[in-house]
């Protein structure tokens, strides 16, 4: 058993061995994209149309949100509903897999209130053994 492996024995061996878990990678590639996560949060919160997503959000234009939800709707996080009201209203909410990510979310956020700030930068190995 290789010592990678060995650190993670829920991870089959085929997947372990040479290089990070493909689903792991997959998950990251998705969830790892700017705006994602707070798109999906917004989302959760109840925020459901492109206007108050937008406002959740904050710093986005409306061509990347369009492009973000687009990608997390072919993603399947997301779904898309038009409500056929006048005008015509677009909707959108989470899926099983979208709301799977919720807590996930979370864990990350607290993460962010232990360890990361947004005047410091994160403590690194380098920055504590340069204190050293």
């Amino acid at each position: 058993m290789t010592e990678q492996t060995a650190s993670r024995p829920d991870l089959p061996d085929e997947e372990a061995v040479g290089g990070a878990c493909p689903s792991f990678v997959t998950a990251m590639d998705v969830i790892g994209r700017r705006w994602t996560g707070i798109i999906i949060e917004a989302i959760g919160r109840d925020c459901t149309g492109f206007a108050e997503i937008s406002r959740f959000v904050g710093h986005i234009g409306d061509t990347m949100l369009a492009k973000r939800l687009r990608e997390l709707e072919t993603d399947g996080l997301i779904e898309r509903a038009v409500v056929g009201t006048r005008p015509v209203r677009v909707r959108y909410t989470l899926t099983v897999a979208g709301l799977a990510l919720l807590p996930i979310l979370e864990d990350i956020t607290s993460w962010g209130h232990a360890y990361g700030t947004a005047n410091e930068p994160a403590h690194t190995h380098d920055n504590i053994t340069a204190k050293n």
